[in-house]
């Protein structure tokens, strides 16, 4: 056994937990970090993002940042779905924090695509 084998495998075990959440209840993929054009040819799909740990007062135990973003286009009830979003990844012991809502520009034309920013912390124990 080697250093922060159990912290390691519990983190593998998060992300695997929030990705199938997300893909059960929504429907649409899940990526890790970023999507290729050749993964995704529409517009309705999250991706996730690890960010870096803080500290806490607790020996062996730290936060670290998650960053869950969806994107969707010509959907209506965003601030529905954003409900339940929250929902679910607070359901599988996340930490909600606050959410951004933009459009973004497809190219040069008229048309848009919603992007939500989902900030979320969890928490990490390694070591002894």
């Amino acid at each position: 056994m080697t250093l922060n084998d159990k912290s390691k495998e519990r983190l593998r075990k998060m992300n695997n937990l929030l990705v199938s959440k997300l893909e059960e209840t929504f429907n649409v993929n899940v990526y890790q970090d970023y999507v290729s054009e050749d993964e995704e040819k529409g517009y309705h799909y999250f991706i996730f993002e690890t960010g870096g740990f803080t500290s806490t007062s607790k020996d062996y135990t730290l936060t670290q940042d998650v960053l869950v973003r969806y994107y969707s286009e010509n959907l209506d009830d965003l601030d529905e779905r954003a409900l339940d979003v929250i929902s679910v990844i607070k359901d599988i012991g996340y930490t909600f924090e606050n959410t951004n809502k933009t459009a973004i520009q497809k190219g040069d034309t008229d048309a848009y695509i919603d992007e939500i920013e989902f900030y979320f912390k969890r928490v990490v124990k390694y070591g002894s």
